[in-house]
């Protein structure tokens, strides 16, 4: 976090310190884009754009939970629409995060992240049949497929296999020679490449090296619990877990399915008395509990050696993967700060200078009401720092657009009254009445202004791309706020001032 080092001027001031997040903007970090598949989602019979819109916040949800468990501050999960693509853009700041200073802990992230796909139940294979070996050609062939007709990068649709399909690797090398016993010196790229253990799909030689997915001929270990009907154990079926405890408060970890997927469930349970049964996420093995009896409820409980906190851990990891649509890494990218501390630091004083200038220019030509007005606008500023505390708003250089632009709309408002004051008083109006009458009749003018700027805003905000999106949500909220000051703050006070003074030049500056 930055904060301004208000102790090298000897200074204390309130509304200061740590709590304030910054953008990637302001510091720096990596910028991940995951494209959201909804093919299977479309499919649907209920499928609508606000189920879209909800799977979208249900994903951000989740990938903020997995972001929170590797202790990672002020991450910014928004989505974007690109065309008839749904992504979500994972923002992390690297400054200030100690473990994620390095390649393999931002690689950690990434994964962390990329988990989060589906959860599955398998059971052991215990043989592998003729019809298993043939489909992992048909698999190696679909592969394949997706890998030509990518937009994307070769990365993105060897990611996207290696989380769809068991047994598959996704690596890079420079050497042919270590890529699993490949001994041709020019190996085809974008072709299936048939081994001795398995089929190569390898990309075109980038920078000094090859990107692959091999796919083993025999699949793994594990394979997808099904029952007798073909129905897949799966996200689809799953509810939810939690943490429970028993008699002897030792922890369990609760399993809760629905209505179908308590039926596939118990047919799979009385079917694996005294055999695993395993829960994949992501592709991950968390666990593989045995199976002791039938279990017919649609509820059922992990028991272990738990301490309380592993308990929570593996029942958050196991909720991570209850989403209703894959998503894939579609790019990554490190966002140098724009700015940089010291730039910042300037900024902040030129911000506090400008501020000054504002104050001494309402002083000048409008007296006492001025001071008032400068008042009101120091207020503005508070219950706007209040705000973005209060509420954890995240500042980047659109949030901070959208609060200069507002902080001059605020201004205009002052002037807009304090001219129409002025107005009446050269009608012959005692102060205190032309104060009232001024702000009465400046009030729709102002008010046209400021609903005019907040449905721009909320346009930028529905219809722009993330950055924009940002700016319209910022504009439109310190919009409301600054024509909250202005027409209830600076009302008092200067009704206040008009009731006081008798000078009418020292009350607002005004020459007959």
């Amino acid at each position: 976090m930055f904060v301004f080092p208000w102790h090298n001027y000897g200074l204390n001031v309130p509304y200061t310190g740590k709590d304030y997040r910054l953008g990637l903007d302001l510091q720096w970090g990596i910028e991940l884009d995951y494209k959201v598949d909804l093919e299977e989602v479309k499919k649907e019979e209920d499928y609508s754009n606000a189920k879209e819109q909800q799977i979208i916040e249900w994903l951000k949800s989740i990938i903020d939970k997995r972001v929170q468990t590797l202790n990672i501050n002020d991450s910014v999960i928004t989505s974007a629409s690109y065309g008839w693509d749904q992504h979500i853009i994972v923002q992390i700041p690297l400054k200030g995060n100690d473990s994620f200073e390095n390649k393999e802990n931002i690689k950690k992230a990434k994964d962390a992240i990329g988990k989060v796909v589906k959860i599955e139940f398998k059971e052991l294979r215990t043989e592998v049949t003729e019809e298993d070996k043939a489909e992992r050609k048909t698999i190696a062939e679909a592969i394949l497929k997706e890998v030509q007709n990518s937009a994307y990068d070769f990365s993105v649709a060897a990611d996207k296999a290696e989380l769809v399909y068991e047994n598959i690797e996704v690596g890079s090398s420079a050497l042919v020679s270590e890529i699993y016993g490949l001994t041709d010196e020019t190996p085809k790229s974008n072709e299936i490449i048939e081994t001795e253990g398995g089929f190569l799909i390898l990309s075109e030689l980038k920078e000094d090296k090859y990107e692959y997915i091999f796919i083993n001929k025999s699949p793994s270990a594990w394979k997808p619990a099904a029952d007798s009907k073909g129905r897949i154990l799966n996200d689809k079926y799953f509810v939810n877990s939690s943490v429970q405890f028993n008699q002897a408060y030792q922890p369990m970890v609760e399993l809760v399915f629905n209505d179908d997927g308590a039926e596939i469930f118990g047919e799979l349970t009385t079917k694996l008395v005294g055999q695993q049964i395993a829960i994949f996420v992501g592709g991950e093995l968390l666990t593989a509990p045995n199976v002791n009896e039938p279990i017919l409820s649609g509820k059922a409980v992990i028991t272990g050696q738990y301490t309380p906190e592993e308990a929570k851990k593996l029942s958050t990891n196991i909720n991570t993967g209850v989403v209703p649509a894959p998503i894939f890494l579609t790019s990554e990218k490190t966002i140098d700060s724009k700015l940089g501390a010291k730039s910042l630091e300037k900024l902040i004083v030129a911000g506090i200078a400008g501020f000054v200038i504002i104050f001494f220019f309402l002083i000048a030509i409008y007296r006492a009401a001025g001071v008032m007005a400068s008042i009101s606008l120091f207020l503005y500023v508070m219950l706007v720092l209040s705000i973005i505390k209060a509420l954890g708003i995240v500042l980047t250089l659109a949030s901070i657009a959208g609060l200069i632009l507002s902080i001059g709309m605020a201004i205009d408002a002052n002037i807009l009254i304090f001219e129409r004051i002025k107005v009446e008083l050269g009608k012959g109006h005692k102060m205190k009445e032309a104060a009232k009458t001024g702000f009465k009749k400046s009030w729709s003018a102002i008010w046209d202004s400021n609903v005019t700027g907040f449905i721009v805003a909320m346009i930028l905000f529905i219809f722009g791309i993330n950055l924009i999106k940002w700016f319209g949500l910022m504009l439109a909220l310190w919009i409301m706020v600054s024509l909250f000051t202005a027409m209830y703050v600076s009302r008092v006070l200067v009704i206040f001032l008009a009731d006081t003074f008798t000078d009418k030049w020292l009350f607002i500056g005004f020459k007959k």
